[in-house]
């Protein structure tokens, strides 16, 4: 997944390191979008979404001095949400979203938004990042520490498979 810092951007970071807030602030705006999207598309919780995108930041201020400029600072933010959203899927138990009948959403894209979200935890996280979010598979064997790249491909398809078989009906 790649993704270049703009020429803006590389300005807030280096200003962020001196210890501009403000500038650290901007930095947080551009990606707050995305921070929020795939912490939610993890999490299906608002209320946990908004604490880990929260936590995020304080945790990217707080680590700010090991930021490595060779890696985007979008890539770098991203995973640092991943993480601590895979932390808090493992540590509460959240509730899965009930999916209802095929028939009772307005379109096929929403049911299958649905579908994802009721995911069992690794599948979603590996669905998401791999055809949602564009990570390879190393990058998000970085994440699974437990699970082998091929366990992380068999995991992936046997999703896709459950997922065309419920949208196929």
């Amino acid at each position: 997944m790649k993704t270049g810092n703009t020429n803006y951007v590389d300005y807030l970071i280096e200003t962020s390191k001196s210890g501009s807030k403000r500038a650290f602030f901007d930095l947080c705006e551009i990606n707050l979008k995305n921070i929020f999207t795939i912490c939610y598309r993890l999490l299906v919780d608002i209320d946990a979404t908004k604490k880990i995108t929260l936590n995020t930041y304080w945790g990217a201020w707080d680590n700010f001095g090991d930021y490595d400029s060779n890696v985007p600072f979008a890539i770098w933010i991203k995973n640092l949400a991943i993480k601590l959203s895979i932390n808090e899927l493992r540590r509460k138990s959240f509730q899965t979203p009930t999916v209802k009948e095929k028939s009772d959403y307005k379109s096929e894209s929403e049911y299958l938004e649905k579908l994802i979200m009721a995911l069992q935890t690794d599948e979603k996280i590996i669905f998401v990042l791999h055809d949602l979010e564009g990570y390879s598979y190393k990058e998000i064997g970085d994440f699974f520490e437990e699970l082998e790249i091929d366990e992380i491909k068999t995991k992936l398809i046997n999703t896709r498979e459950y997922l065309m078989s419920k949208i196929s009906v």
